[in-house]
């Protein structure tokens, strides 16, 4: 039992469902994906693979499956964590048969057992395995956590061999490396301090978004194994604003949307889970762009048409699901957005298309004023042609400002860069006016965050209008789970 040696990084898989289980071939492709890309192990049944909305029998399936799956090419460890000590004893048992190297249990949750009902959980599993244990602390969930003092005596036990610390807590997680003996494996589990964690001594990671990038994890140990922290730390940063939202809102419920996105069919998170909630509409634009800007979204033809004439944009970025083979007419589309909270909130509404259409309307009254209208203007040196409004009245000479001067350049700074990101085809630039209205609380504060907030929105509702994607029947389907203060549906 002891032989086995965590080496690399191991995605914490999501369970792919149909309506009978565990949807098996999608799962077979899932593990293939992440072996392929660099995955040194597996782990099915963690946090991230929903195990706490899985039957008994189904983690089984899926235990099974990945054992399967892996033939061999990597080591598989199974999460076999439960509420009750007796369920994880038999899974764990069925865990060995199946082949796996190693088993990932969770401390007991809900109930917030005492360090005494902790210590002797592991003890009594690891007393009926016949394979390694490895803890795995993850309060934040469980509300328990495994303190370094618990650790000191739970890696006595004969049988534990490590544990998968999920917490964050680099203060407790670095005085458990320093005390640890040679022979007791720790690796990191929360995304965000992976870089600091692996710094620090740990000898791996179990992360939720290796299912999307395990290379990169693997370059960044490689990294830090040459004495490379420079480029450790740019590997990090490349992955910070994605990882945040897969360990912030979700986990298994964003890890599913960035895998289907990229083309990886998972489907979607079991109830109560639902997208549009703790994964919002702006989690979701925001994670699709960070995949774009980290080129993981497959790029291909995208036709854009207006009457008799068609234009063919060869490289857009079609993340799956969401993006058409053809926008059939563009001579007036709409996309709406709202980024962040709070007095720094941007809600942004864009209305787009053709100069010989609907749009000289708003060119021509640009910079006009007129009763009952706020005041727009035609924003200096940008193309295409971008008529820029707010959609409150100006109250102060500081909302002036951040309204005129730092809204208007995340406008912008978001026009230029979609058209970067061959959101905006080149071909169509000449020939598009955009007009944006852009609404600035009055009792906002913080200019950094106005900036950043429009940025995102503005990107996000191009991208919506330029690909159609609010129709009715996706915002009716979407009333119950938005989260909006001015509309059903951003």
């Amino acid at each position: 039992m002891s032989d086995f040696k965590f080496k690399g990084v191991y995605p914490a898989l999501v369970t792919p469902f149909d309506e009978n289980g565990v949807d098996e071939e999608k799962y077979r492709n899932l593990i293939d994906f992440t072996i392929k890309s660099g995955a040194t192990g597996i782990v099915p049944c963690g946090t991230t693979g929903e195990f706490t909305s899985m039957r008994f029998e189904e983690k089984l399936d899926a235990i099974k499956i990945a054992c399967d799956a892996a033939k061999g090419r990597v080591p598989v460890i199974a999460g076999t964590g439960a509420a009750h000590t007796g369920d994880v004893i038999k899974l764990t048992r069925s865990a060995a048969e199946f082949g796996a190297s190693a088993a990932l249990v969770v401390t007991p949750y809900f109930l917030k057992p005492s360090n005494k009902e902790v210590f002797e959980h592991f003890e009594k599993i690891a007393n009926n395995s016949d394979i390694p244990i490895f803890m795995y602390n993850i309060p934040q969930v469980t509300g328990v956590p495994i303190h370094w003092t618990l650790v000191d005596g739970l890696r006595e036990i004969d049988g534990i061999i490590g544990m998968k610390d999920s917490s964050g807590n680099l203060v407790n997680l670095t005085t458990i490396l320093v005390r640890r003996p040679d022979d007791f494996q720790v690796v990191v589990g929360h995304d965000e301090v992976a870089l600091p964690a692996l710094a620090s001594g740990c000898d791996g990671a179990i992360l939720a978004s290796a299912n999307v990038f395990p290379g990169r994890y693997i370059r960044m140990q490689n990294a830090l194994a040459a004495g490379d922290l420079r480029e450790a730390l740019i590997i990090q940063r490349s992955i910070q604003r994605t990882v945040r939202i897969i360990v912030n809102k979700g986990g298994g419920l964003a890890v599913k949307a960035a895998l289907n996105m990229i083309g990886i069919p998972v489907g979607k998170a079991r109830p109560p889970l639902i997208e549009g909630d703790v994964l919002s509409y702006e989690d979701i634009d925001e994670l699709r762009t960070c995949l774009e800007d980290l080129q993981l979204i497959p790029r291909g033809r995208v036709t854009f048409r207006a009457g008799e004439n068609s234009i063919v944009a060869e490289a857009y970025p079609k993340a799956v699901g969401l993006v058409p083979d053809s926008v059939d007419d563009i001579s007036l589309l709409h996309g709406e957005s709202l980024c962040g909270g709070g007095t720094e909130v941007a809600h942004v509404d864009l209305i787009m298309g053709l100069r010989d259409g609907p749009m000289r309307e708003a060119l021509k009254n640009a910079g006009k004023i007129r009763d009952g209208f706020h005041s727009s203007n035609t924003i200096k040196g940008l193309e295409p042609t971008t008529v820029f409004a707010p959609t409150v009245t100006v109250t102060t000479e500081k909302h002036q400002k951040l309204i005129y001067d730092v809204a208007q350049k995340a406008v912008s700074d978001a026009v230029s860069r979609s058209i970067t990101d061959g959101v905006v085809p080149e071909e169509l630039v000449d020939d598009l006016i955009l007009a944006v209205n852009v609404f600035v609380h009055p009792d906002a504060t913080n200019p950094k965050r106005v900036h950043i907030n429009n940025f995102r929105a503005v990107r996000h509702a191009l991208r919506r209008a330029i690909e159609g994607r609010q129709s009715r029947d996706e915002i009716e389907a979407r009333i119950d789970s938005a989260r909006h203060p001015f509309a059903y549906n951003p």
